[in-house]
């Protein structure tokens, strides 16, 4: 698995790099395994108007799973970073849940019982 952290204008502090990392490539590692690529975006939409204008987008490109986009903002990078990891957490686990055969199951019996 690759995540690639791109903060355009704006430097990121080695502490807020290994941050994302941390917390955003710990959920994809242990949901997806190595089967991912991910790609991190900082900004910092009002500039030094402050705000909640902190900005994390996620891209991550899976073989198996395809494409998911997700964006949040904070008033804190380290906000926005925790808020985009929860977010990813649930789109993965609710699109694992989906694809496994337990579901799947359960869902066809649902129809085979008129449910």
């Amino acid at each position: 698995m690759q995540v690639r952290l791109f903060d355009g204008p704006m430097r990121t502090s080695e502490a807020e790099f290994q941050y994302v990392l941390e917390r955003i490539g710990s959920v994809a590692r242990r949901l997806l395994g190595r089967d991912a690529d991910v790609a991190v975006r900082l900004a910092d939409v009002n500039g030094p108007r402050g705000g909640v204008d902190k900005r994390c987008s996620i891209q991550l490109v899976c073989a198996r799973r395809g494409r998911l986009s997700i964006e949040e903002c904070a008033r804190t990078y380290y906000d926005a970073i925790d808020a985009a990891a929860a977010t990813l957490k649930r789109a993965l686990t609710k699109s694992l849940e989906r694809s496994s055969p337990r579901s799947r199951r359960a869902r066809s019996s649902e129809r085979d019982r008129g449910a």
